[in-house]
């Protein structure tokens, strides 16, 4: 049967070259018609073919591999046949061919969708790229869900190509001791709805894209590239978390130890930015790195001035390789942010457990609603000026215990906007220590998704309650006294010192769903203003928040 085909494929080829010989063809500029030395050689070649396909024939011993070198001898005679075939090809603006009816380019712009139009007239998408590793058509992926890491997966079977699909939702029951505050009340809200899209694009390079609706605004949360060729130096570039501030940098929002991080971060942290970073980590893993260059607004999407932050982080562990010492997980360092602001007006009002938005303090929105202003500017003053801030930072875990403390400093520059007016320099500064233990026998190296021993199951055999972990954590902010002498914010409505004090108890019910429960005091330097006509010096606040990242 092999040879039969062979045979009639032959006859057809010499047939082709015999009308080729015989008939004219149509002039072409481009495509001269094969000469009889060109046949000649696609013959040879044939035969070469022929003798190569009676072998595999003969030597396979397993069909498998017969079909495979089938179907690799198929595409060398298909490809032969198509030079062949194509060589007589009429010009667009020829008539129709007498086989078809229809010019070349009318049946590929027609019907074909893997064609194209170049400069040499219609091709097919398939010899585009006519030098280079092309690989083309559809590859075989895995699919799975990795436990560890967490994320449905999906990769090429030699993991060169991966995508990873990750969720967060946040909801949140807040009631607050004060009554009758405007905006803000006691509301349920959902504070962050995430999807994660990560992978690589080679073993090498990573990557992410995400996006984020917080309180009904929907933004980009994070787009970059990482290039990972070796662990001691990376290479980070687009949109990402900053490395200024610990409790920021290294401590995602779905595993962090209380809602929402300490009052210093969530108003001065770094926040994300675009920018170009380089980390790594060195020493067997006993010291991190970053040092990157940003745009500077926080929790930007633009730039406003040529001017660009410096933002430094490391940390040391020096004990790392003293298997079952007690110190093995001790974490020190510092991180840094220095740069020139010149943003536009009305720097974000300052709250006690949300990031700092664009929204004056009695906005009708979930931020103002839901969380106690402290310090609002001016609406005439700007973030103008020199930012110099630092931070030294200490953590540590042993089996079920976390303990997390920083100490923060620095200055921040604001300017009255106007003719005359000089920036002012107002610093800025505050602390926080914070404790957990995990009651249920659960231990951890760093702060990371709980797996509970028992997850939570009321089902007869499977019966668990899930895993406990107490929270206390003491936090406070300090701002220049400049802020109110130099008329950038009003004394009368607001303070420039804050404590804050939260207890709470965490309930892990597996390694998906997590409750907090916290309980937060605030107490403020001088009252401040929480309604038409009001000014309140303290506040209470009774916070439940359901978590489900997957």
């Amino acid at each position: 049967m092999q040879r039969l085909t062979f045979a009639l494929a032959l006859t057809a080829i010499w047939g082709m070259a015999a009308v080729a010989q015989t008939t004219p063809a149509p002039p072409s500029p481009t495509l001269p018609a094969p000469s009889a030395s060109e046949l000649g050689d696609l013959v040879r070649r044939l035969r070469d073919l022929e003798e190569t396909n009676k072998k595999l024939v003969q030597d396979a011993g397993e069909s498998k591999r017969l079909r495979e070198d089938l179907q690799d001898l198929s595409k060398k005679y298909d490809d032969l046949s198509r030079r062949v075939e194509g060589r007589p090809a009429t010009p667009a603006t020829s008539a129709a061919s007498p086989s078809t009816g229809a010019s070349p380019t009318a049946r590929g712009l027609g019907n074909d969708v893997n064609t194209f139009v170049g400069g040499g007239g219609v091709r097919n998408r398939a010899e585009a790229q006519q030098v280079g590793n092309r690989r083309l058509g559809l590859v075989k992926l895995k699919t799975g869900y990795n436990y560890e890491a967490g994320g449905f997966q999906f990769a090429t079977e030699d993991d060169e190509l991966q995508l990873k699909v990750r969720g967060l939702v946040q909801a949140d029951s807040k009631v607050y001791s004060q009554v009758g505050p405007t905006p803000l009340n006691n509301s349920f809200v959902v504070p962050r709805t995430r999807l994660y899209f990560d992978g690589r694009l080679s073993k090498p390079i990573q990557y992410q894209i995400s996006v984020q609706d917080a309180f009904g605004v929907l933004n980009l949360l994070n787009a970059y590239l990482n290039f990972g060729y070796d662990d001691r130096f990376q290479l980070r570039v687009g949109r990402f978390k900053t490395p200024y501030t610990y409790e920021f940098y290294k401590l995602n929002v779905y595993n962090q130890i209380a809602p929402e991080r300490s009052i210093y971060n969530v108003n001065f942290q770094g926040n994300r930015q675009v920018g170009l970073m380089g980390w790594g980590e060195l020493f067997q893993k006993r010291a991190e790195y970053a040092v990157g260059v940003f745009d500077g607004p926080r929790n930007s999407f633009q730039d406003f001035n040529g001017a660009k932050d410096v933002m430094a982080f490391v940390n040391f562990k020096p004990f790392e390789k003293w298997e079952g010492s007690f110190l093995r997980d001790l974490n020190f360092g510092g991180s840094l942010d220095y740069g020139d602001q010149d943003n536009p007006l009305t720097p974000a009002v300052l709250r006690t457990n949300q990031q700092p938005s664009s929204s004056v303090a009695n906005a009708v929105d979930g931020t103002a609603t839901s969380s106690v202003p402290f310090l609002a500017f001016n609406n005439n003053v700007r973030e103008r000026g020199i930012r110099s801030l630092y931070e030294l930072h200490l953590a540590y875990f042993y089996k079920g215990l976390s303990v997390l403390g920083s100490w923060d400093s620095g200055f921040d520059s604001y300017q009255i906007n106007g003719a005359g007016h000089q920036s002012v320099k107002v610093p800025v500064g505050g602390y926080f220590i914070q404790a957990a233990y995990i009651l249920t026998g659960e231990t951890i190296r760093e702060r990371a998704m709980i797996d509970p021993l028992k997850p939570f199951d009321l089902r007869k055999g499977k019966f668990g309650l899930g895993a406990f972990e107490p929270t206390v954590r003491f936090s406070t902010v300090n701002i220049g006294n400049q802020v109110f002498t130099s008329g950038l914010a009003d004394p009368n409505l607001w303070t420039n010192h804050v404590n804050l004090i939260d207890v709470g108890l965490n309930w892990y019910l597996n390694k998906y769903v997590r409750v907090f429960f916290d309980w937060e005091h605030a107490e403020f330097g001088q009252p401040v203003y929480y309604r038409p006509g009001g000014l309140q010096k303290s506040s209470d606040l009774m916070w439940a928040r359901l978590q489900l990242y997957f």
